[in-house]
């Protein structure tokens, strides 16, 4: 062997050394990248506040809300971040997206609640990927924008904004860096389901009016009430009759910020959908009895077949599959079951969605243990033309949706029944007595006990404000209840002012007053015509209206945000 060739190998073996060496370097480096303790919440934050960013850029420029939304948002993000400051280093000044700096002290709840009971502080919990969503929701209230909960809902499901599988929207460099325990909590762990939206936002309420005194203002419950009245293809009688029944009852729609525990039917908008529903079941119930208005310009003169509008809602609800597409937002829901039952074109649009969301190919080529290039050069992605899957923006589907709107509104508008007009005199030519609207009111304990005409139109109801169906229908128990309550006290104060007849004439004279400024009268023994139908809600019969014990103990449930 010569001294060239002892030479070669010495070299050789000197560069696989080094190279198994840089190898080792590379890896541990890689290890270290993934950030620890403050300051891998730090980046979580600054992730997080990157995709509550890019929620609001959608829902300025695609859902046309008002720019100042994003100021907003920015101010309650700038709040919620004090909180953490015990939790995040911050002697580096490092800017963040919304310039918000982590820069005052803020006492914790043990501190603030002295001398109370303590419990487990939310204050420092770091804010989760639904909280995002009650943040936007927060600031359009804030705003007064006549947006429901289940417009955000819907928005968020049919990703017109971020939400589903959000860390996509994190660039590499950062997320590589982050644990997996602040990436999962980044990623959507399941499908956004009814009531989640409502709990956060009472959540996130109550905690900037503990630690720092803001309360929301009333919700603007006109414009979203006439919005629920069109959705639901209800008559616009309805808009003057629940907004006198919620003056009735007092309810302000207000959020409640007193207690971590709050009843359903304080939500706002909980409350407003149940009053609506009431007023339907006064001016429209669900059963078979023939009721007469005593004249034309009476409300409810004009009755609804339900069952041409439980039709009619059926064809609206399935515009999107009508033409055998699997229907935007619906991809999520798709299970292993599913598969067997998905058209060609189905499952096409399936895995357009599923490479979009879940796929990313960079990540895989680049990791050292990843598929060889060659095997994923075999099952290449996306179409085999090329094309890929059209899309439908936010702007195209709410003309779309608001066309099927019109459709659904001329179709249950042109099925109205006109009511026989029964007026007191005549009534007095019938043998029996004469049902008025408003009468036999009918109380359902549970979905099982709703007609299929009733379910359908409650879980219509509910899913305008993204609560479940029992939700609603134990909000709407706990204001019937409340209801009851005022006509017993109306029945009471009537009776004491039979015993007292001067006493009498002085509350007569305190009810005209009511009455100018209500629109009705509260008199006992004279009830006109319109206080018929928000005061009889027994209708002759006291057995329909009494207590039940199942339906008290489901209102006396008081839920947790």
């Amino acid at each position: 062997m010569s001294i060239q060739e002892t030479q070669d190998e010495e070299e050789d073996s000197r560069t696989e050394r080094r190279q198994k060496t840089r190898h080792k370097r590379e890896r541990e480096e890689k290890v270290s990248q993934i950030y620890r303790g403050p300051e891998a919440l730090k980046l979580y934050l600054q992730s997080y506040q990157l995709i509550l960013w890019k929620q609001c850029y959608a829902l300025i420029h695609s859902m046309h809300l008002p720019a100042e939304l994003e100021v907003v948002v920015k101010d309650l993000w700038s709040l919620r971040l004090r909180l953490l400051q015990s939790r995040v280093d911050t002697s580096a000044d490092e800017g963040t997206m919304f310039s918000s700096q982590v820069n005052s002290e803020v006492h914790t709840d043990d501190q603030q609640s002295e001398g109370r009971r303590k419990r487990p502080s939310r204050s420092k919990v770091i804010p989760s990927l639904l909280q995002s969503l009650g943040l936007c929701y927060i600031g359009m209230m804030l705003l007064k924008l006549p947006i429901s909960m289940g417009d955000l809902h819907g928005w968020a499901y049919r990703e017109h904004i971020p939400y589903v599988r959000a860390v996509r929207y994190v660039p590499r460099a950062m997320k590589d860096k982050l644990p997996a325990t602040y990436l999962a909590a980044l990623d959507t762990q399941a499908i956004l389901k009814a009531d989640d939206i409502r709990k956060t936002v009472h959540e996130l309420t109550v905690l900037y009016n503990h630690h720092f005194q803001v309360t929301l203002p009333v919700l603007n419950h006109p414009l979203l009430l006439f919005k629920h009245i069109r959705d639901l293809a209800l008559p616009l009688d309805m808009f003057v009759a629940v907004r006198r029944l919620a003056k009735l009852l007092q309810i302000d729609f207000s959020f409640p910020v007193a207690r971590p525990y709050y009843r359903i039917s304080s939500a706002p908008e909980v409350a407003l959908m149940a009053l609506l529903v009431i007023t339907v079941k006064l001016y429209h119930p669900f059963d078979s009895i023939d009721r007469h208005p005593r004249s034309l310009t009476e409300p409810g003169t004009l009755g609804i077949d339900w069952n041409r509008w439980s039709e009619v809602q059926k064809d609206y609800d399935a515009r999107d599959t009508a033409g055998g597409e699997l229907g935007r937002g619906n991809e999520i829901k798709v299970t292993e079951t599913d598969v067997f039952n998905l058209s060609g074109d189905q499952v096409d649009e399936y895995l357009d969605w599923f490479e979009k969301t879940w796929v990313d190919e960079e990540r895989a080529r680049k990791r050292p243990r990843g598929y060889p290039s060659q095997l994923l050069d075999m099952f290449p992605t996306g179409k085999p033309d090329g094309s890929t899957r059209p899309t439908v923006d936010a702007e195209r589907e709410r003309l779309n949706d608001e066309e099927g709107l019109e459709a659904k509104l001329r179709a249950v508008q042109g099925a109205l029944k006109q009511r026989q007009i029964i007026s007191d005199k005549d009534a007095k030519n019938y043998e029996e007595s004469v049902a008025r609207i408003g009468s036999f009111y009918k109380r359902y304990r549970k979905a099982d006990d709703l007609p299929a005409t009733a379910k359908a139109f409650h879980e219509t109801a509910a899913s305008l404000i993204a609560v479940k169906l029992s939700t609603l229908l134990i909000a709407i128990g706990q204001i019937e209840r409340k209801l009851m309550k005022w006509k017993e006290q109306q029945e009471k104060e009537g009776s004491d002012s039979d015993e007292d007849m001067e006493h009498q004439s002085e509350e007569e004279s305190a009810a005209d007053e009511v009455s100018e400024s209500e629109g009705f009268s509260m008199h006992q023994h004279e009830k006109p015509e319109e206080d018929q139908r928000l005061y009889d809600l027994s209708g002759g019969d006291p057995a329909i209206l009494q207590a039940d014990s199942d339906l008290d103990s489901m209102n006396a449930q008081e839920d947790s945000p």
